[in-house]
């Protein structure tokens, strides 16, 4: 894996950590999880929150990186 899709995939899990109380990413590779996990509606706003949060602070940081 690329350096940027590691580091979206380590986000994600810890999103889906913070927020399902899963660890999404921890299976084995190749492996498929069919497993049913209920959430509240709750849960996914403050999990769709965090990932667009991640997407400004991502943004921010690329732009003044580039702006230099």
């Amino acid at each position: 894996m690329d350096m940027p899709r590691d580091e979206r995939f380590n986000a994600l899990s810890e999103i889906a950590n913070d927020c399902f109380g899963i660890d999404a990413f921890a299976r084995l590779p190749g492996v498929q999880d069919s497993r049913d996990v209920a959430v509240r509606t709750a849960d996914i706003v403050r999990a769709l929150e965090s990932a667009y949060d991640i997407g400004l602070i991502a943004g921010y940081h690329l732009n003044r990186t580039e702006s230099r």
